[in-house]
């Protein structure tokens, strides 16, 4: 029972970082403070498992804000995303 609730939990997260990420239009500025010093950020367990939905983490280095966006999106220094 606990299983099938941490299931649920973890599939509603992912649905609606996915919903999030799809809705942004562009990557170039923070949506927080509207910086253009964004780069993508390290990625987590749960960032692997949006990746499969083309939905990549970024971080403003002005205010650290850490927010989703589509992969497609990213205009601006696309080498940074395929570091190892």
């Amino acid at each position: 029972m606990l299983a099938a609730a941490v299931g649920a939990a973890v599939l509603i997260a992912w649905l609606g970082a996915v919903l999030i990420a799809r809705s942004r239009r562009s990557v170039e500025k923070c949506p927080k403070c509207r910086s253009n010093r964004v780069r993508p950020s390290w990625p987590t367990v749960f960032d692997h498992l949006l990746g499969v939905a083309h939905v990549c983490a970024f971080r403003c280095e002005a205010c650290l804000q850490r927010f989703y966006a589509r992969r497609s999106l990213w205009t601006g220094r696309s080498h940074l995303l395929n570091r190892p």
